[in-house]
């Protein structure tokens, strides 16, 4: 039996395996959508006919790290519902507050002499704040989870497409660049708590 890490975008899990288990059957075995992720073991991708090679095959004798992560194809953008303009996330709330934890100097844009200009922070209470210099998202979320800010426009405005472009169409673009490196910093947490729970030794 061998011992396999299973890394997703949710988080970790691990079990143990026979070697003749195929990638693809470990996976369904953690219940994880695979289909439209990036797959990796010990940091090689897996390519579709390695979905069906055994651990014994790809030379798993004790134990291996899978990950799959899924890219972000879409980006964060803005609902506008009458006098309400919502910046929807495509990273969920407790994902996004799981990077500040852990790495709280990627949320932050610095320029050229170093000093931060834009930076992403969770810690906002009700429906959060948006400006060029940062996102502050809210305690809100939409129904899958996605983070959320809520702005509030002046009901007298007849354009407000124009309305949100002038308040936070700056900062969905910086904040379009941060979230495509979320994916993969989500992954490196897990692995690296995945690490951390081998040397805890529970009695």
């Amino acid at each position: 039996m061998v011992k396999i890490y299973c890394t997703t975008t949710a988080g970790r899990k691990s079990d143990l395996f026979d070697e003749g288990t195929t990638i693809r059957e470990v996976f369904e075995a953690f219940d994880v959508d695979y289909s439209t992720a990036t797959n990796t073991i010990d940091g090689t991708k897996i390519d579709p006919a390695g979905m069906n090679k055994s651990l014994r095959e790809w030379g798993v004798t004790k134990e291996a790290r899978l990950s799959s992560i899924v890219k972000i194809d879409n980006a964060a953008h803005v609902d506008i519902s009458g006098a309400s303009a919502v910046l929807v996330s495509e990273v969920a709330l407790a994902d996004w507050q799981r990077v500040e934890k852990f790495n709280p100097e990627e949320l932050v844009i610095l320029n050229e002499e170093k000093e931060p200009i834009f930076k992403v922070v969770t810690a906002c209470e009700g429906p959060g704040s948006v400006n060029e210099y940062g996102v502050c998202f809210g305690a809100y979320t939409n129904e899958g989870g996605k983070a959320t800010v809520t702005v509030l426009l002046d009901e007298e405005i007849d354009d407000k497409r124009e309305a949100v472009r002038e308040i936070m169409g700056t900062a969905l673009l910086t904040l379009n660049e941060i979230e495509q490196k979320i994916p993969e910093l989500l992954e490196k947490i897990a692995l690296k708590e995945a690490k951390i729970d081998e040397l805890i030794m529970a009695k």
